[in-house]
């Protein structure tokens, strides 16, 4: 989906066996048995930022997503020189707050990270899903022994989140093998779970194995360069631009497209402004997009692959019917999402996005994605359900719910 709201019942975290304080070590998180109470994260929160509550995280840190001047300088003195995040690199970002020691390949206690939910570079006012499973995939990744890269991630989508609280993190080590590592991460706000993933790590050695056997799906053929493909700017400015639009319906995409920060991707479809947004006939469910790599090493482009799979992927299932983003009565939200990494991901790689949907029933939708290399190398395959509903009524702009 374009940047589905997340559109779930709001469910408060019950139970909870962690607690604060451990042997001497005031505010170390302990493994909880099941959900993390609320009093246990302000107590951490409260030992490490002097924070009253999850919301002060914002203040403390000095706003929703530029850090703290403390951590500005430590970059600064670290590097010799100011360091400038880019929106991406601020939309992906956690904070350590704690790290657990790890004894025997796992450990006691829980680590501890803070991750921003500002609208800025989202292409969505309500929280954007490939956020949270980025977020946590960098979480995740701070606490990996060296040599180890994430061949697949399970994630669950349980409530929207809220844009004017920080994401907490919780992850805990289950495992560190000689081959494998396994990581659980939940994303909390307000000590309520909205979300959680499950991740396991190989040894980058066995990626490379010359004895391993491999096969792929074919990439698609006779598609366009990604250079010759408009940006999304221009991408809008033809939809605008199209005379089967009424005036009614231009307005209104020009005045949601302007009221959005831009997404800090560089994605370009492949399909046309006009077919995409308004569809006149049931269509392939079966779309392609370029989406282009940043610099940066093998944890920030697993980051960067979960940020944009959740893109378009949803709208996917709703091309068969005739409707899809612009249709009033649509409602699309993630529920599960899986990503499995194949092959290494090179710095300011252009990657093909394929993405079809299998299918469609009570309310759910099935739409799976491929990332391709230039070279026809399938990088990383993508599997999401959704809530997919048509209702009776035009939205309204207030948040259904499941």
């Amino acid at each position: 989906m374009a940047a589905p709201p997340h559109s779930a019942s709001s469910r408060r975290a019950s139970g909870g066996g962690g607690r604060a304080g451990s042997s001497g070590a005031a505010g170390v998180l302990q493994r909880p048995s099941h959900a993390l109470p609320p009093n246990v994260t302000m107590a951490i929160l409260k030992h490490k930022h002097g924070v009253e509550r999850v919301g002060d995280l914002v203040h403390a840190h000095g706003g929703g997503g530029g850090g703290s001047s403390d951590e500005a300088s430590r970059r600064e003195s670290k590097s010799g020189t100011q360091e400038t995040l880019t929106a991406l690199e601020k939309i992906l970002e956690v904070e350590t707050v704690q790290l657990a020691p790890s004894t025997g390949g796992h450990t006691q206690t829980l680590d501890l990270f803070t991750g921003v939910t500002a609208s800025e570079g989202n292409f969505t006012p309500r929280v954007y899903g490939g956020q949270l499973i980025a977020q946590a995939l960098n979480a995740a990744s701070k606490t990996l022994p060296p040599g180890r890269r994430c061949h697949s991630c399970h994630c669950y989508f349980m409530s929207p989140g809220d844009t004017k609280e920080r994401f907490v993190f919780t992850v805990e080590r289950l495992r560190d093998g000689k081959s494998f590592c396994q990581r659980q991460v939940v994303a909390r706000q307000r000590g309520a779970a909205v979300f959680t993933m499950m991740a396991s790590y190989q040894s980058a050695d066995s990626w490379d194995a010359p004895t391993a056997l491999q096969h792929q799906k074919a990439c698609p053929e006779g598609v366009p360069p990604p250079e010759s493909l408009p940006t999304q700017r221009e991408f809008f400015d033809k939809l605008l631009e199209d005379d089967r639009l009424s005036e009614e319906i231009r307005a209104s995409v020009r005045r949601k497209f302007e009221a959005l920060p831009p997404f800090p991707l560089d994605i370009r479809f492949v399909s046309k402004a006009i077919d995409r947004y308004f569809p006149t006939s049931p269509r392939e469910p079966r779309q392609l997009a370029w989406v282009r790599m940043p610099p940066g090493d093998a944890p920030v482009h697993e980051s960067v692959v979960a940020y944009a799979s959740d893109w378009g992927l949803l709208e996917t299932v709703a091309l068969p019917h005739g409707v899809n983003l612009a249709h009033r009565r649509l409602r699309m939200a993630s529920l599960d999402h899986a990503i499995y990494f194949h092959h290494p991901i090179a710095a300011d790689e252009w990657l093909l996005f394929e993405m079809e949907s299998t299918s469609a029933s009570g309310e759910r939708g099935l739409a799976h994605g491929y990332f391709y290399g230039r070279d026809g190398t399938l990088r990383c395959s993508v599997t999401q359900e959704g809530l997919v509903r048509v209702v009776n009524k035009p939205s309204t702009g207030r948040r259904a719910k499941l």
